[in-house]
């Protein structure tokens, strides 16, 4: 087999992983008719499940967190109602993220057969930016209904750290928590080579992935490198893309109660108090606790 062809295996391996457990987060306004409105990854630890991503997407509207529902694929005319849950996200309004742990067991059965929950070992927290990385999500404009059919194409950029805060950023910009990788109106967008991007409105909430790691040699497999670094909180068109650290995820996990404090310091040494994200790291900024 050609270089080429085994890199495109590769590249395919890993997107057909990250696409197990990214599912479009929709609510159902009007019985029957549920509307897209960002992105979201399944994860689970010890037997809590729960739904990551960001919080503005129910800012405006919290009641909509009553009518939240998952697709029962990427092409389907069925979906899985959260018929229960609790809401976390910070009580800083600037630290874009949130946490859905998914109560009812009902729903959770339903998830698992059709999505899958990835776990803190796919995870990595750090104050540090990398250079490059993967976003998987669901832009609206790339959603389609046919019929009865609901039809979401996913996209996946590939993309790599600005230099600097892009002008026109929104204030405040934390270090260790703001990351800003480009977002060119023509990007490396796979499947699709060099091709032109959509809007990203829609994949809010989206993880992003650093997939640098994988090994050249010995056994190979997407989840052994793959790693959640962040969250897609919001993006300029044309310019930017901007990325909460996993850091605030992992802080917000740990201030729920003491069972999931233990399990995230234990996998990522991250702990509920004002801490730096992990050992010999810088601490996150120069506020005691910008997670609130």
């Amino acid at each position: 087999m050609e270089v080429g062809e085994e890199l495109m295996k590769r590249v395919d391996a890993v997107r057909g992983f990250i696409l197990k457990s990214t599912v479009p987060i929709m609510v159902e306004i009007e019985d029957n008719k549920p509307v897209p409105v960002g992105t979201g990854n399944l994860l689970r630890i010890n037997d809590r499940h729960f739904i990551v991503t960001a919080a503005h997407l129910f800012m405006d509207n919290p009641s909509h967190l009553e009518h939240v529902a998952i697709p029962d694929s990427r092409q389907t005319s069925g979906y899985t109602r959260i018929l229960n849950m609790q809401y976390t996200r910070p009580r800083n309004q600037h630290v874009d993220v949130a946490v859905m742990e998914i109560i009812h067991p009902d729903s959770v059965s339903a998830l698992k057969d059709n999505w899958n929950f990835l776990t803190l070992d796919n995870v990595r927290v750090s104050v540090n930016p990398p250079g490059g990385g993967w976003l998987v999500g669901f832009p609206r404009s790339e959603y389609d209904v046919d019929g009865k059919t609901m039809i979401f194409k996913p996209i996946t950029v590939m993309t790599a750290l600005l230099p600097s805060v892009p002008k026109g950023a929104e204030q405040p910009v934390l270090e260790g928590l703001d990351w800003f990788y480009e977002y060119s109106r023509i990007a490396d967008v796979v499947g699709k080579s060099f091709t032109t991007t959509p809007n990203l409105e829609g994949a809010s909430g989206a993880a992003f992935w650093d997939v640098s790691g994988q090994p050249e040699q010995g056994f190979w497999a997407p989840e052994g490198f793959a790693k959640i670094v962040g969250v897609q909180s919001s993006s300029m068109h044309g310019a930017y893309m901007r990325v909460k650290s996993w850091w605030a995820v992992a802080r917000t996990l740990a201030k729920l109660d003491d069972e999931l404090a233990k399990a995230v310091f234990d996998k990522l040494g991250v702990a509920p108090g004002p801490t730096s994200a992990q050992a010999g790291t810088t601490e996150l900024g120069e506020q005691a606790d910008p997670i609130g």
